[in-house]
């Protein structure tokens, strides 16, 4: 199970191992922000959404409507309707439903939620229409990231009781509830899967050098070759949709990158190349374990979610999570004997 506290942000494996956050990492968690599309030279237009704790934008498929997580009241998903500037709820449940994911059709919204106790994936009718069903079986938290372009799989981020860490499995959709399968495991952290338009490519964010950095690899089959697109550090990457460029959020400069890529007949890619400085939005930090941005049908623009403090340029800071394996029997130590 996963729960936001007054003092920390915790999960609990039914294995016993429990991971936490402490509250003083997440107090931006529930700042008021603003949503604004920016485009390649930096230039802001303001959304008409409502001031509020916004985290993960996803764009619908025809550009329409805009899926978002926020962080006040119950922390549920919501969907922004750009053409009659409306803000509607769409999850209900008491429990955290977080991280939104357009299937590609468009008819539905995935989602990560702790209703059940563990964090699971979830769909709903993007019409409001009809309950949440649950997609993915796992004893370990997992959350969606991709949808392949035929619908038929979604690509997750899996957190590993062992070793604190997390890889990227497949589960299958259409077939009720799901087991994860393995797609990327090691011993170090990968997330942040995006499957391309095409279907036959998969960038990742992995700390395996010491650091994050993007990495490609063919899909399904990732163990045909792997590439290094970033050069000096990177998280969070998003393909295009014209399938021609790949994009990722800086380490060290705070820029929002772009680099050139070619998907057939082979994979080929350019240089990054920094698009403009993402200083004054969410993109990084304690409250973003995800992708915080997203892109336009056309490639021209990018929707971010702004800072409410955007004049403020220092470093963001990034939360500690603590481990405890065994909590169960530590937790009957403390208590006292009868």
């Amino acid at each position: 199970m996963t729960k936001a506290l007054g003092a920390a942000q915790f999960s609990l494996s039914k294995t016993g191992t429990l991971v936490y956050v402490p509250g003083s990492a997440l107090t931006e968690d529930t700042s008021e922000r603003t949503l604004v599309w920016v485009d390649r030279r930096g230039q802001e237009e303001t959304i008409k959404a409502p001031p509020r704790p916004y985290l993960y934008p996803r764009v619908s498929p025809d550009g329409t409507k805009l899926a978002i997580e926020v962080r006040d009241r119950e922390d549920d998903i919501w969907v922004w309707d750009f053409p009659h500037d409306v803000l509607t709820r769409l999850t209900f449940d008491r429990a955290a439903d977080s991280y939104p994911l357009w299937t590609a059709d468009g008819r539905r919204l995935l989602f990560s939620s702790s209703r059940n106790g563990i964090v699971n994936v979830f769909a709903q009718q993007a019409d409001n229409t009809g309950a949440a069903v649950q997609l993915t079986d796992s004893r370990n938290g997992v959350v969606p990231t991709s949808v392949t372009p035929d619908g038929t799989h979604i690509a997750v981020r899996e957190s590993m009781s062992n070793s604190g860490g997390s890889d990227i499995m497949l589960a299958r959709l259409g077939t009720g509830v799901a087991a994860t399968e393995p797609l990327l495991q090691s011993r170090s952290g990968e997330g942040n899967a995006e499957i391309s338009p095409d279907g036959h490519w998969i960038a990742y964010q992995s700390n395996e050098s010491g650091r994050n950095e993007i990495y490609v690899r063919p899909f399904p089959n990732v163990n045909g070759g792997k590439w290094q697109i970033s050069n000096d550090g990177g998280t969070r990457p998003l393909w295009a949709r014209s399938g021609r460029e790949l994009f990722f959020v800086a380490a060290e400069s705070r820029a929002l990158m772009a680099v050139a890529v070619q998907l057939a007949p082979q994979f080929t890619y350019g240089n990054p190349i920094k698009l403009f400085d993402t200083s004054m939005y969410l993109l990084s930090g304690a409250a973003t374990a995800g992708r915080t941005y997203d892109i336009s049908a056309d490639g021209r623009r990018f929707l971010l979610v702004k800072n409410a403090d955007a004049g403020n340029t220092a470093p963001p800071t990034s939360a500690s999570v603590t481990v405890v394996l065994n909590w169960f029997e530590e937790l009957k130590s403390k208590l006292p004997v009868h």
